[in-house]
């Protein structure tokens, strides 16, 4: 998840900054969806015995463990967050100008919801090394994230599409 982290930094970074930072924060952003998704299938085989169940109560375990709260619907959380984030990256893929122009408060709720997660998996949960990379990378982003620049001219905005 490491990977998935700092993909996921270097593509709030470098989205709206210009039509070629677009299109190099679209592929880090893509990376990191995958890294993420690559993360859940390893974890599902090698931890989980492909059980929901056993995912469902593992989370809980962690929650209960950092938070002294275990809620089962934390697995549910990260499904979403997984699934929002693949949406995203398909819709940047697929339709650059459109996810450029979308409102600023669904940019906002997305930015924050990530940003949530972030904290939470990388900085929260994690530990070591991990976690120091977590706090670099949601800072990163925090910091030099797209909400806190306005978009593009609609002019530009096709040019983080395909090329």
């Amino acid at each position: 998840m490491w990977l998935a982290t700092a993909a996921w930094a270097v593509g709030e970074v470098g989205v709206r900054r210009s039509p070629r930072g677009d299109r190099g924060a679209r592929i880090a952003w893509t990376i990191g969806v995958v890294f993420a998704i690559l993360h859940a299938v390893l974890a599902f085989h090698y931890v989980h015995g492909w059980s929901h169940g056993a995912a469902a109560l593992d989370t809980m375990r962690q929650a209960e463990e950092r938070l002294g709260v275990g809620w089962s619907g934390g697995i549910y959380v990260n499904y979403a967050f997984i699934a929002i984030w693949a949406l995203d990256a398909g819709w940047w893929w697929l339709a650059a100008p459109s996810r450029a122009a979308r409102a600023r408060g669904l940019e906002v709720a997305r930015f924050a919801f990530f940003v949530f997660m972030f904290v939470n998996g990388a900085i929260v949960f994690a530990a070591g090394a991990g976690r120091w990379l977590g706090v670099a990378c949601v800072a990163a982003a925090v910091l030099g994230g797209p909400i806190w620049r306005a978009p593009r001219p609609a002019a530009d905005r096709g040019r983080g599409g395909r090329t």
